[in-house]
């Protein structure tokens, strides 16, 4: 036991000399400013900003509790010993090395092609990617436990050149211990973003770290061709089949807020959702059964329930059955595409991929519109 602490011990002074490296050099020198520089083009997201400088490229995140504030910066250099400003974190690009710890990095990081630079993750029995699920089979990629509670030896022993994390509101512990030992902590705000091709647009964000801002922006743009392709073909359709999201959770139903991501997806499709005019909520708005039977018990369709099959469903509450999208079995999940274990591609490639998102909600609103077209990550539920 005492030889493995001295190990530990050994290699976390190994860590602090070589990954504090780059501060050293950029330490004094107070001349330089971060300043504007080149601004790249960010069209939805509302949560970072990329500038191109001569000798290094500034990555802005901000602080979506506190608008307009900076959350992190980072300053992202090609060479060593590089000038940059003082007041951000430096990390030499390409990164040869990283830990996701949110599978929700995942379906960017396939579409990028560099899931090879995985070596750690969180959570591994949640996670869908086949090619990162090989890894972790051959122990090329390591789990280095849970997001809340990180292996911080196992992370030391990796030496990432960075984490790339998800901000709840603060930095935490863990966030604050690899920081200490001079780890590079990348926050990845995405899923704070209420615009569905906000959430996309952070492929630009992900790709500045591994120098691929050109492919990062020719991939994105593609993507958005083809949801405003898809949404605008949908502008002469005369029907708007009624929604209900969700299901109840010990006594509340959260439902989508008008200025939510899955509202906007619902009004892009062609659909009407009875929360669709609220114009100062972001997140989720709770109701009770109740309420529910109220304002959707008439609804057309149900999307996003947990439960595998009808059957299910009708056992966790019996008043499901009294929905009219029930009774017509007109009610979808999103395991269209899970492992076993219950990794889940609606959180990887569903966040990368809005517009295969918005044809799985047009197939189920207007299934005359896309023929041809089969469910991406929604299942229709039957009985079972």
């Amino acid at each position: 036991m005492f030889l493995r602490y001295s190990r530990l011990a050994l290699l976390i002074l190994i860590s602090l000399i070589c990954c504090i490296s780059c501060k050293k050099d950029a330490s004094g020198k107070k001349n330089l400013t971060s300043g504007e520089g080149s601004l790249e083009e960010v069209k939805y997201a509302q949560g970072f900003t990329i500038a191109c400088h001569t000798s290094y490229t500034r990555v802005t995140v901000y602080n979506p509790w506190k608008k307009g504030e900076i959350y992190k910066t980072y300053y992202l250099i090609k060479e060593e010993n590089q000038e940059v400003p003082e007041d951000g974190i430096c990390v030499r690009i390409p990164i040869k090395s990283m830990v996701a710890n949110s599978s929700t990095y995942l379906g960017f990081l396939d579409l990028l092609e560099e899931t090879e630079k995985i070596t750690g993750v969180c959570n591994s029995d949640y996670i869908y990617n086949r090619n990162v699920l090989t890894n972790i089979d051959k122990g090329i990629t390591l789990d280095v436990g849970d997001s809340y509670n990180l292996d911080m030896e196992q992370i030391i022993l990796l030496n990432p050149d960075i984490v790339m994390t998800s901000a709840y509101e603060g930095i935490d512990e863990n966030s604050r211990r690899m920081e200490q030992l001079g780890i590079p902590v990348v926050y990845n705000i995405e899923w704070q973003e209420a615009d569905l091709l906000g959430r996309a647009e952070w492929i630009k964000f992900i790709g500045a770290f591994f120098d691929k801002s050109a492919l990062s922006d020719s991939i994105f743009s593609a993507i958005e061709r083809r949801y405003m392709e898809i949404k605008n073909n949908l502008t002469h359709s005369h029907t708007c089949p009624t929604i209900l999201s969700g299901q109840d959770y010990r006594g509340t139903w959260y439902m989508p807020a008008g200025r939510s991501y899955n509202a906007q997806l619902f009004r892009d499709a062609k659909g009407c959702y009875y929360y669709d005019n609220d114009s100062t909520h972001e997140g989720s708005i709770p109701n009770t059964m109740e309420e529910a039977l109220i304002h959707f018990s008439d609804a057309d369709i149900w999307i996003g329930v947990q439960a595998h099959s009808l059957n299910e469903l009708a056992s966790l509450n019996s008043k499901y059955t009294l929905f009219k999208a029930f009774k017509n079995k007109n009610v979808f999940n999103y395991n269209n595409r899970v492992t076993p274990k219950g990794g889940n591609d609606y959180w990887e490639t569903g966040i990368a991929r809005p517009d295969l998102l918005l044809c799985d909600m047009i197939k189920i609103l207007h299934p005359e519109a896309l023929p041809a077209y089969e469910l991406t990550f929604t299942k229709q539920l039957i009985s079972d």
